[in-house]
């Protein structure tokens, strides 16, 4: 990996900002107490994760609720981009197609898409293709180059990485570090997909945050504080979609749109 660089003090100083603002323990716990939808949103609007759940509401389904959550993931990655040097913008707002992995993948081999993927303002053009017909509809949207990932054996993900490293600004030799935490965080759409609060998911994710805090704090004006920010944000993110998505979907009253 490349040494501190100082076209990164700009966006250092911003990131260093945003982490002293994410959701303390406390929050956290609140949040983990929370037993009503429309209660957890009055919680998260008082916190750190009011920027995640500014826009949500308690008469949103579960489905509306995970996509307006993935919109803010999208302008954060796109407003993080921008704060870095000119030739490293591109590779990370190339993180901004991490949460619609899992869900391109499902295409990819050809599975029955769920409804709320045809409703989605990102998927639904990929969705209302025959499967047939999905990696060239690819072409007509941000995730081209994932049209690779489509032919068989499919493997949508690797094709996300080999884009996202052609789009380094370094030589290979020079990206080991990158290209490890690169990969704990690329696993992250799947979990978000998958684990709801409280499995055996919990001890990998605390692991998770320690290495990219680590990242962070100690590769300061490098791509790699940049990473390892994105990382936390997206693995507050996965946590904070958990609850909502649970107590969206308990609550007899709350949640429906």
């Amino acid at each position: 990996m490349t040494g501190p660089d100082g076209r990164f003090a700009y966006s250092q100083a911003r990131l260093q900002a945003r982490l002293g603002s994410r959701p303390a323990a406390s929050d956290w716990q609140r949040v983990g107490a929370s037993r009503e939808f429309s209660t957890l949103l009055r919680i998260c609007g008082a916190s750190g994760f009011a920027p995640w759940t500014r826009d949500l509401d308690a008469r949103m389904d579960v489905h509306e609720v995970e996509r307006r959550l993935r919109a803010r993931w999208l302008a954060q990655v796109d407003e993080i981009a921008a704060w870095q040097p000119a030739d490293w913008r591109a590779a990370f707002a190339w993180l901004r197609w991490l949460p619609y992995l899992p869900a391109l993948e499902k295409l990819a081999r050809a599975g029955t898409p769920p409804h709320w993927m045809r409703g989605d303002p990102v998927l639904g053009a990929i969705v209302a293709e025959d499967p047939r017909q999905r990696a060239g509809s690819l072409t007509r949207t941000g995730f081209a180059p994932l049209a690779a990932g489509f032919a068989a054996p499919p493997n949508v993900t690797q094709a996300w990485l080999r884009h996202w490293r052609s789009l380094w600004p370094i030589r290979a030799a020079d990206a080991g570090a990158l290209e490890r935490v690169v990969r704990e965080i690329v696993a992250l759409p799947g979990l978000w997909a998958a684990s709801p609060p409280g499995t055996s998911s919990a001890p990998t994710l605390a692991r998770l945050e320690r290495r990219l805090l680590a990242a962070f704090r100690r590769h300061p004006l490098t791509e790699l504080a940049t990473v390892g920010y994105l990382g936390l944000a997206a693995l507050d993110l996965l946590r904070l979609r958990g609850r909502l998505a649970l107590l969206a979907l308990q609550s007899p009253t709350e949640g429906v749109a």
